[in-house]
Parts: structure tokens; C-alpha cells; sequence
């Protein structure tokens, strides 16, 4: 199972945003310095079917679902141990958007039960859950996407439904060492591959930054689609390795730049594989 902070970190969550279990007997948070999400009137009425731990869940509430503040409900009791601080927790994780039902993401996650890896609304949600919980939780788009939400194609005056299964706690793999900027390559080196039809073109800049020009009329893919646009011959990357990535990320939609390493003049990203 993959860790997956991207999307935490992306959010003031990780749309994959928040986490799981009902406070309504007073818990005690696992987290120091963070209290439960409490539970509510919007938590309580959700309804998902689905197989627990498994992609391809779906809401059965009536929508629109609206929510004015992060609440939660376990529709699911897990009979496991309740996480604690630092606590490696593998979870399948589903986002619905609450004005329309649909699935905005469903991926499995390994989250990181910190501060530094997750923001506070989602600590919430994770500090009084247990092991085998599905809990679910209702929060305002703005609070969980802030002004990111329009980069999902959501309205910032929506709500979101997360559905979280709690399946297991890893174990801890210590972090591999790190590289000097020196050590670094400037730019991808390697034979450059050709692209099947129907994908952006990409076209690279003397420093190795990409221009991504969006295909007209044509629909973004349904699933993942992952192709190789400079084939490198250093090493294959294993799990456990640590990895350096410049990176930029455009809109389907617009065409439009919403992060980018080389904007920021920020040097590659590292972070291990696992």
C-alpha cells in the first residue's frame, strides 16, 4: 500500500482530507494537542455501500448534503486498538462531493498520525478512531480545499462527504539518507519516448521544465493513465528508496498550472517510495 501525502498536504487535509470515528461517548484523543471532531445531525444521516477496505464505494444519502462545520459518525465499529500518535495507518480513503454524490477520489493511503503529516482537521477525525472503524466525515469544501477547491472542479460554497476504512497499522520503515543539491541531476537525461495519441503534449525547455498543452476536444481519461516521456538508464527505484522530482501539475479542464516545483524556483522534491 502506497503512502499517499500529497493530497493531505494539499489541503488546510488532504481532500485525501480528513479522518474517523464518532466522539459522541467522549473519547480520548490519541493526538496530543487535538480534540475529536465532534459528531452531528449531517455525519449521522450519511449512508455508503461498499465493501469495507475496498475501492468503489458508494453514497446512498440523499444529495445535496450540506454541512456548515466538520462533523463525524463510525458507521462501521472496528473491534481493533484505537491509533495512537505516529501510528503508520494503512485506510482506504473515499471523497464524495456532497452536492452531487459522485466520487471525487477513492485511493488507498498510508497516512502519518502527526502534525507535520497531517493538518489539524484531519487529526480530528483520525484521533479517537480504532482499528476496523469506517467512519464518515462531513465538512465544508472551504474547509478542507480552502482556494483549492475550484482546481478540483468543486464549488468552495459545497460540502464534502470522506468516507475513511480503518484497516491496519503499519509497521514503521526507518527513511532512507538523503543527497546534496550537487549530487543532483539539472535536468531528466535520457531517450525520449513517444506518446500514444490522445495525451497532452509535453514540451521541454532548455532547464528541463515542461510546457503541457492540453489535446482539443478530447475527455480526460477516466483512470490513470501513466506514460514515460524521457526514458532514463540510472537505476530502477525500489520501495524504500528516496526519490528527487521536479514536478509540475496542470488542470485538464483549463489547461491552467496549479502547482509547480520549477514556479516556485524550489529545488527537486524528495521524498522515500513506499
Amino acid at each position: 500500500m502506497k503512502r499517499n501525502r500529497a493530497l493531505l498536504a494539499l489541503l488546510p487535509v488532504a481532500m485525501v482530507a480528513g479522518l474517523l470515528t464518532s466522539c459522541s461517548a467522549s473519547p480520548t484523543s490519541a493526538i496530543e494537542g487535538i480534540d475529536c471532531a465532534p459528531e452531528g445531525d449531517v455525519s449521522k444521516s450519511i449512508e455508503v455501500e461498499g465493501k469495507f477496505g475496498e475501492a468503489g464505494m458508494k453514497l446512498k444519502t440523499k444529495t445535496p448534503i450540506k454541512a456548515t462545520k466538520l462533523e463525524t459518525s463510525t458507521l462501521i465499529k472496528g473491534d481493533g486498538d484505537q491509533v495512537k500518535e505516529n501510528d503508520a495507518l494503512a485506510a482506504m480513503l473515499t471523497i464524495f462531493d456532497g452536492e452531487t454524490g459522485e466520487a471525487v477520489s477513492s485511493e488507498a493511503s498510508v497516512l502519518e498520525l502527526n502534525a507535520e503529516k497531517l493538518l489539524p482537521w484531519a487529526l480530528e477525525i483520525v484521533a479517537c478512531s480504532s482499528i476496523g472503524d469506517r467512519v464518515a466525515a462531513a465538512a465544508p469544501v472551504s474547509e478542507v480545499l480552502g482556494d483549492q477547491a475550484a482546481n478540483y472542479g468543486l464549488e468552495a460554497t459545497g460540502s464534502l462527504v470522506i468516507v475513511f476504512d480503518m484497516i491496519s497499522v503499519e509497521e514503521q520503515v526507518a527513511e532512507p539518507g538523503s543527497l546534496e543539491p550537487a549530487d543532483l541531476l539539472e535536468k531528466a537525461e535520457g531517450k525520449a519516448q513517444t506518446l500514444p495519441a490522445g495525451l497532452p503534449t509535453v514540451v521541454l525547455a532548455e532547464d528541463g521544465s515542461p510546457t503541457i498543452t492540453m489535446p482539443e476536444g478530447v475527455a480526460a481519461p477516466g483512470t490513470l493513465t501513466v506514460e514515460t516521456l524521457i526514458k532514463g538508464d540510472g537505476e530502477e527505484v525500489k520501495e524504500g528508496d528516496r526519490v528527487y522530482v521536479h514536478y509540475r501539475g496542470v488542470i485538464w479542464r483549463t489547461g491552467e498550472e496549479f502547482d509547480s516545483s520549477w514556479s516556485r524556483g524550489s529545488r527537486p522534491r524528495s521524498r522515500p517510495l513506499a
